[in-house]
């Protein structure tokens, strides 16, 4: 996301496809957008018993990995790569920049797109939420 953070605040869980969610209540938002970001789509091998060195506890952190191993130890899982979801929570935090001053083009380099996007983006809102920003 472009150096852009992204905080539970910014996503609707619903957004999430079935197994991120799934993912979400076992390990949390944090350690499941680690690993999305890790292993967008690609299928991994989750072991029966956690090695001290092993990669998953450097991504999701040893309480996620331990949760993991325990819930899919000796299983292959793949997790989601969340494409959808992250384009939408993408656009919600463009709105939100616009909504605190930041001109288009400001909002553009904060989120690593052009200003012609940010003004696409702004195009698709629907007019009754522009209009109760307002209030």
């Amino acid at each position: 996301m472009a150096g852009t953070l992204i905080s539970l605040e910014d996503v609707d869980v619903n957004d999430l496809p079935p197994f991120a969610r799934e993912l979400v209540a076992l390990i949390e938002f944090s350690a499941t957008i680690r690993l999305v970001d890790a292993r967008p789509g690609i299928p991994m091998f989750v072991p029966k018993t956690l090695p001290p060195d092993h990669w998953l506890i450097g991504v999701a952190g040893q309480k996620a990995a331990e949760a993991l191993v325990k819930h899919f130890g000796g299983e292959t899982i793949t997790v989601p790569n969340c494409k959808l979801a992250l384009v939408k929570i993408r656009q919600r935090q463009v709105v939100k920049s616009r909504d605190e001053g930041y001109s288009q083009t400001e909002a553009a380099l904060l989120h690593g797109i052009t200003p012609r996007w940010v003004r696409k983006i702004e195009s698709r809102e629907p007019e009754v939420e522009k209009n109760l920003r307002l209030f």
